[in-house]
């Protein structure tokens, strides 16, 4: 219901400025000025605590990772929504945890405490894979916070294993920021992180797999 409501509202959005008759290209010096006059940090909290609250209201992670190359331009994009996108990931994280993790254990079988148990002795990669894969961020995020996985373990693994994508939607959004310089570099940059992360991904499922047939 809530994915219906956020895509209506992005609808509106789109209808009203075509009912504006502003020219595309200048969206993005509209969109400077409006960041200039407002503040750049007051934006910057206000973008970070929208990414903190993201999970709650059910708006597209990766939407709100492009707006931030296009609002704050690639490189200060990347740094709060690194910031963000890990506090976000954790706050869904502690409330799976908190309120629904004794449930699962309450119902788990044999087979989920082996998985379980899997999960205490190599969360840290397996969060790490399911991250650079760029499974379904919110999904990945309740998910982990239900299952016997250190919250230390994947903290870390989504720090890292965010990265690739992350760097990769923000320079995608950077290319229609306002003085962004060379595009092309910020779009050939952009597919390099996304193929590194993909690579990295199977690398390490490679190893998993390996290590599992010595075992």
């Amino acid at each position: 219901m809530l994915a219906l409501l956020w895509g209506l509202l992005l609808l509106a959005v789109f209808v009203l400025w075509r009912k504006s008759h502003l020219p595309w290209r200048e969206i993005p010096y509209r969109l400077e000025s409006a960041l200039e006059d407002f503040g750049l940090y007051k934006a910057a909290l206000i973008y970070v605590v929208i990414y903190t609250l993201r999970p709650f209201l059910l708006f597209p992670a990766t939407l709100l990772t492009v707006t931030s190359g296009l609002l704050f331009g690639p490189w200060l994009g990347i740094l709060f929504t690194i910031i963000g996108e890990n506090a976000s990931a954790n706050v869904a994280f502690c409330v799976a945890r908190w309120f629904g993790r004794d449930w699962v254990k309450q119902k788990s079988g044999v087979t989920l405490a082996k998985y379980e148990q899997r999960l205490l002795e190599n969360g840290l990669v397996t969060v790490l894979i399911l991250r650079l894969i760029m499974l379904p961020f919110d999904a990945v995020n309740y998910g982990c916070g239900l299952t016997a996985v250190r919250h230390r373990d994947y903290a870390i693994a989504t720090f890292i294993g965010i990265l690739p994508a992350l760097i990769a939607f923000v320079l995608l959004g950077g290319i229609g920021a306002a003085g962004a310089g060379n595009r092309w570099w910020l779009l050939v940059g952009s597919l390099v992180f996304l193929v590194l992360g993909i690579l990295l991904a199977r690398w390490l499922g490679r190893r998993e797999q390996s290590t599992d047939a010595k075992t």
